[in-house]
C-alpha cells in the first residue's frame, strides 16, 4: 500500500502524536485531515479517530469513520462527542479562528484536550524580517498562487490567511474554555550565530520586564520553533 501523504511540516505529526500518547485514549476528530497519515497514526497508539476533511474523497485513510467537514461551518456532531479534538496545520488558512475553536469547544467534552498548530511567526527571524520588510515569516503571499508555482515555495505559506500571534491564540483559547497546558514545537529555527545569542537575549529581557507572569513569551519554543503546537484542555 502507497504510504499517505503527510501535508505538514517536517516532523510535525510525530511531535503532535508524541503529545497525544500522553493524554487518556478516547474518540478523537482530526480535522483537517487531508489523506489521514495522522488519523492512522493515531488509532495505531489506541485512539479512536474520526476524520474531517473539506472534501469526503480527500481522506484516503478508509477506517470507516470519516465525514466532510467545513472548518469555517458548524461541524456536523453533537455538543460533547470527542474526548480530543486534534487540528494540524488548519487554522491559519481560515477566516475566522475564534470560530474553529469555539466549534472544537463544542464537540470536545470536558476535560479533553485540543491540539492545535500554527506557523510561528513570534521567532527572532520572523521578527527581524517584518522590521525589514514588512512581512512575517510563512506569510509572504496573500492570496490564491497558481498550482505550478505554490510548489516552489520553500516556507509552504500558499493559502495561509491569518498569522496567529501567541497572546491571540491564548485569548481565543480562554475565551471559549481552554487553558494552554504546553507548547511544542517540530523544530528549532536558529540564524546568525554570532548576532542570534544578542538578539535573543535582548527580546527576553524586554519581555519579562513586561510580561513577568507568562514563561511561554521568553520560551526557546517561541523564539525558534518553526511550528508551533499547542495542548490546551477543555
Amino acid at each position: 500500500m502507497t504510504p499517505l501523504k503527510r501535508y505538514a511540516a517536517e516532523g510535525l505529526h510525530e511531535k503532535v502524536l508524541k503529545c497525544m500518547e500522553e493524554l487518556p485514549k478516547g474518540l478523537v476528530l482530526d480535522a483537517p485531515s487531508g489523506q489521514g497519515a495522522l488519523s492512522e497514526d493515531l488509532e495505531k497508539v489506541g485512539f479512536k479517530v474520526v476524520s474531517g476533511d473539506i472534501e469526503r474523497e480527500n481522506i484516503l485513510y478508509k477506517n470507516g469513520k470519516c465525514v466532510q467537514l467545513d472548518l469555517t461551518e458548524s461541524f456536523p456532531f453533537r455538543a460533547g462527542t470527542f474526548d480530543h479534538g486534534v487540528c494540524v496545520e488548519g487554522i491559519e488558512h481560515v477566516e475566522n479562528p475564534h470560530w474553529l475553536i469555539k466549534e472544537f469547544a463544542r464537540v470536545v467534552k470536558r476535560g479533553g484536550y485540543l491540539i492545535i498548530t500554527t506557523p510561528n511567526v513570534m521567532t527572532i527571524k520572523s521578527r527581524l524580517r517584518f522590521l525589514f520588510y514588512s512581512y512575517l515569516d510563512f506569510f509572504k503571499y496573500f492570496g490564491p498562487l497558481p498550482l505550478e508555482v505554490r510548489h516552489r515555495i520553500q516556507e509552504h505559506e500558499h493559502q495561509h490567511l491569518n498569522p496567529l500571534f501567541y497572546g491571540e491564540m491564548k485569548f481565543i483559547f480562554e475565551k471559549q474554555g481552554f487553558g494552554i497546558w504546553r507548547i511544542e514545537t517540530n523544530k528549532k529555527v536558529r540564524k546568525w550565530k554570532v548576532i542570534y545569542p544578542i538578539l535573543k537575549w535582548f527580546v527576553r529581557h524586554k519581555t519579562k520586564g513586561k510580561f513577568r507572569e507568562d514563561p511561554f513569551l521568553i520560551s526557546d519554543t517561541l523564539l525558534e520553533g518553526e511550528i508551533l503546537i499547542y495542548v490546551a484542555k477543555h
